[in-house]
């Protein structure tokens, strides 16, 4: 079975842009891979393998044409290779960050196939609105 990306980091960026990617996140990048991020819909910036990434790519494609423009436009505008610094840091481009409208206090989250960078105060604006209820009928739903 696969690793998951796992795990709430709290770090800061510094006034340049650029995050420390924690350690357990930057391991499940294979080496010698770059990383991928992108708008997410919720406000964040997601984080994604290559292999990820390309999977996503290919799902995007098969959509027909009349919906998928939208979607493209959406995900592969924002969308930027990078690859960590000697210091484990990675330059947010600024498109990402004003649209997760990141500040100094960030937020990193495995979510299993991809990580999402969050700005701290979103985040946990987020977290407290998505009260566990919500997450608890979704799983009855499905039978979970």
């Amino acid at each position: 079975m696969a690793r998951s990306f796992c795990g709430e980091y709290r770090c800061a960026a510094d006034a340049k842009g650029r995050v420390m990617i924690p350690a357990k996140i930057r391991e499940m990048i294979p080496e010698g891979e770059t990383m991928v991020l992108a708008r997410s819909l919720d406000r964040c910036i997601n984080l994604y393998t290559e292999e990820k990434w390309a999977s996503f790519e290919e799902m995007i494609s098969t959509l027909p044409e009349t919906e998928s423009r939208n979607v493209r436009r959406f995900f592969f505008s924002s969308m930027q290779y990078a690859e960590p610094d000697g210091q484990g840091r990675v330059l947010l481009p600024v498109v990402l960050r004003e649209y997760a409208k990141i500040g100094k206090n960030i937020v990193v989250l495995g979510c299993g196939d991809h990580a999402e960078i969050w700005d701290e105060e979103t985040y946990d604006q987020f977290t407290f609105d998505n009260r566990t209820e919500e997450i608890e009928n979704i799983l009855k739903r499905h039978g979970l």
